[in-house]
């Protein structure tokens, strides 16, 4: 079985259409779906955003399967580093945690270094651009270049997420194989007017959309952008996944 886990719906959604056979994941109550891919059996699980919610999720799934071949952490990232552009793929060899005093002190989860590399030569073979550094994640949302700028300083760090440390802490706790996999979906100088847009569990909030929009009328000329570097992301993401998978099976 491989485990495969993103926080929404929308970075995987042409992953998912890529797959046959889909059903509901059916597993303590969690969000997603059960599939395969070729010989590969592979329950994807919706942590929602954050990493409270993260970890909780991967507690809750880790009891559940208690075998997994291969871990796999997967999403949309926020470039730190300015040589990285939209749809940019990151394979991540440490995991880098915020300390819930200052945000910005950090532990770190390092990946096994030959998957790293495999995973790499795997993305490389199939043509697409990677890089390979660390990946912090944040408990809150880095909306404007300068935050993004002062994480890069603190930690080192290359991307931008808000959950795969702590999934990796958890399976790292049980010994898990894990690979963290990331698109860009937004450059390192970039503003996120919409940073707000979405609730934890990566809906749409309506209310927060509604007051953004009216309190920033720019918001409305940056969403078209935003929507089109996430197609441009989640795309990406699915043809790494696709490669990765055919690779397993």
């Amino acid at each position: 079985m491989i485990l495969l886990f993103y926080a929404f719906g929308m970075e995987l959604r042409p992953f998912k259409r890529r797959l046959d056979q889909r059903r509901r994941l059916n597993l303590d109550g969690l969000k997603g779906f059960r599939s395969r891919f070729g010989k590969l059996e592979l329950a994807a699980i919706a942590t929602g955003i954050g990493p409270q919610r993260a970890g909780e999720a991967a507690r809750r799934t880790f009891k559940a399967i208690s075998n997994p071949e291969l871990v796999i952490i997967a999403g949309v990232a926020g470039a730190l580093s300015p040589g990285l552009a939209i749809g940019d793929l990151v394979v991540a060899d440490r995991l880098i945690t915020a300390d819930a005093d200052d945000g910005l002190a950090h532990h770190i989860v390092e990946i096994d270094r030959e998957r790293v590399e495999e995973l790499g030569a795997i993305l490389i073979e199939a043509g697409m651009a990677i890089s390979t550094g660390g990946i912090f994640t944040s408990p809150q949302v880095l909306a404007s270049g300068a935050d993004k700028r002062a994480v890069r300083e603190a930690s080192g760090a290359i991307a931008v997420d808000m959950e795969s440390a702590a999934i990796a802490l958890e399976a790292a706790k049980l010994g898990f194989p894990i690979v963290c996999l990331r698109s860009v979906m937004d450059a390192a100088d970039e503003d996120l007017v919409a940073a707000g847009f979405t609730s934890a569990d990566g809906q749409v909030n309506a209310l927060k959309t509604m007051r953004t929009l009216t309190s920033t009328p720019a918001a409305v000329l940056r969403l078209p952008r935003m929507m089109y570097n996430l197609s441009i992301a989640s795309r990406a993401l699915a043809d790494a996944l696709e490669a990765v998978l055919s690779a397993a099976s």
